[in-house]
């Protein structure tokens, strides 16, 4: 983990429910109701983070990465996300991760969790992680994120449902 694996993306996801403006697209019916999904688009960059050597000496299992990163959407910034990832398996230049993030904003706080994996050499591939829930003005929210890691933070597009 001596690089950025791009974990704290994973927490920026959901401070897209901060913004008052938001895109919707109509989901596919489910029952007898329509579920609204709204699409947003964010940017994260890092503003801290730290990697923990816990497992055997040098990247292996068990190690972690704390991050906090500030977010922003069309340029403004949006809030803040906090999270860390704990390295669950490596085999060679592969290895996975588990994700965990929380955000508080003004209306309440957002979590969101996933997994992802993927090969030191190559360089990260898009993933998805899961919007797991909040508080406040966010109690009802889930859906999904896809992120894409950059040189400079990452990249999030959030599928939110509320």
């Amino acid at each position: 983990m001596r690089k950025r694996l791009g974990l704290a993306a994973v927490a920026a996801l959901v401070v897209a429910l901060a913004s008052v403006t938001l895109a919707s697209a109509s989901a596919p019916k489910r029952e007898a109701d329509a579920t609204s999904v709204r699409v947003i688009r964010l940017t994260t960059v890092p503003i801290q983070e730290s990697n923990l050597d816990l497992g055997e000496q040098g990247f292996s299992q068990g190690d972690q990465q704390v991050f906090t990163d500030n977010v922003f959407r069309d340029g403004k910034r949006v809030g803040r996300s906090t999270g860390f990832a704990q390295i669950t398996y490596v085999a060679g230049s592969r290895f996975s991760a588990q994700l965990v993030s929380t955000i508080t904003l003004p209306g309440g706080s957002i979590t969101s969790q996933g997994a992802f994996t993927e090969n030191r050499t190559v360089g990260p591939k898009p993933f998805f992680v899961a919007i797991t829930g909040g508080t406040g003005a966010y109690r009802t929210a889930h859906g999904q994120a896809r992120i894409e890691i950059t040189d400079t933070g990452s990249t999030v597009t959030v599928y939110l449902i509320l």
